[in-house]
């Protein structure tokens, strides 16, 4: 074997062991990356789950501190519940809008025909789901979410506390709404709701941390 040949096969594994720790420092690098991305992921039996406040955060407050701070969430929901309230009272129908009452000449059933046998119509998804009421994540917070037509308000408690909400207008059966935290930060909730109305599956992106955070609701 030639001189060559010997520094060719030396050079071999030298060139395997150097490649796999490129590899293993690439995949370091990827877990560093998801894991400032994602914050306070739970895996459990019931799905993904997160919340829009962070307990590492909050918990640094003194209680002072978070007294002001619950007070200004407290006071933020408060013009929410406002908005809302007003919203639902605006999209009432006016006494001219409503159907008028029927005549005591008409009939009233309408006269038997050959569509009256026909089958029904398949049912359609209504335009908006009816959301309303209290949910609940796998690690044991309630979101109770007011609906007011297409208005909706969402907010998240912790052991009684208050700690985050959000609110908007949706147009669908998935929706994107505006959302402030106990820490004052300014957020974005996108959730899905599932046909049966059971289920709501999205993420939470803080808006200064620029934290990732999935979301799992079911009632």
């Amino acid at each position: 074997m030639s001189e060559k040949d010997l520094s060719t096969t030396a050079k071999a594994p030298s060139t395997v062991r150097l490649a796999l720790w490129l590899t293993f420092l690439a995949f370091l690098l990827i877990i560093v990356v998801f894991h400032s991305k994602i914050s306070e992921i739970h895996f459990d039996s019931q799905g993904v789950s997160a919340k829009m406040s962070n307990s590492e955060e909050v918990s640094k407050l003194t209680p002072e501190d978070r007294k002001a701070a619950s007070d200004d969430l407290a006071q933020r929901i408060g013009v929410l519940e406002k908005d809302a309230r007003s919203h639902g009272e605006s999209a009432k129908p006016s006494p001219a809008q409503e159907q008028p009452a029927k005549g005591l000449d008409q009939p009233a059933t309408a006269p038997l025909t050959e569509a009256t046998y026909q089958q029904p119509a398949p049912v359609q998804q209504a335009s908006l789901p009816n959301i309303t009421g209290t949910w609940s994540s796998p690690i044991g917070l309630a979101y109770v979410v007011q609906q007011y037509g297409n208005y909706v308000l969402i907010t998240e408690v912790n052991q009684g506390v208050v700690e985050a909400a959000a609110g908007g207008t949706i147009s669908g059966w998935s929706f994107t709404l505006q959302s402030q935290n106990i820490m004052s930060h300014a957020g974005v909730l996108t959730l899905k709701v599932s046909a049966d109305q059971r289920h709501m599956t999205g993420q939470y992106m803080d808006a200064v941390t620029g934290q990732v955070s999935a979301m799992y609701l079911n009632r």
